[in-house]
């Protein structure tokens, strides 16, 4: 065996199992982490309009909160499922004004969401945020497992519900 055929063995024993082969998102999984953004920001933006639910358009990225969704102050983060069946949901900040976090999952062939109100997010209710860097406390990650995800599917009644209980 050449040495070139020995590393390539090794690397296949140590490389984690590839959830994303024949996958028809896997350009999502190609893309920089600024286009993923963009990308999860305009997928949730056509399709809550799909749904006949109100929608902002595509502002520039020095607005304080990604979108408005039915009026409401949305800030939008999207990750992809890693073979360890967890998102992780990047550069979440505490210090904007938005009233929600809406964390969009992209599995190889599905979609889910899940989102907490500001406060709650950082009361630890979504889950336990981490440092992006050590030292840091602007912006955070957040772990999410799968299985603690909803199917997008429910994602216009889950906002709906938002707007009904604000507006009551």
């Amino acid at each position: 065996m050449s040495p070139v055929d020995l590393l390539v063995e090794i690397i296949k024993e140590h490389a984690p199992e590839n959830i994303w082969i024949d996958s028809p998102l896997l350009g999502y999984r190609e893309l920089g982490n600024t286009n993923r953004g963009a990308i999860g920001e305009e997928f949730v933006r056509r399709y809550l309009n799909e749904a006949g639910i109100d929608v902002s358009e595509k502002g520039n990225r020095s607005l304080e909160t990604d979108m408005r969704i039915t009026g409401i102050h949305f800030e939008v983060k999207t990750a992809s499922l890693g073979a360890n069946g967890t998102f992780q949901f990047n550069h979440i900040r505490l210090d904007k004004t938005y009233k929600y976090l809406l964390c969009l999952g992209i599995c190889p062939d599905k979609l889910v969401f899940d989102m907490w109100r500001k406060g709650a997010v950082s009361e630890g209710d979504a889950g336990h945020l981490v440092r992006m860097a050590a030292g840091q406390s602007v912006t955070w990650k957040l772990t999410k497992k799968l299985a603690d995800m909803k199917p997008i599917a429910e994602l216009p009644v889950a906002i709906q519900k938002i707007a009904d209980e604000i507006s009551n």
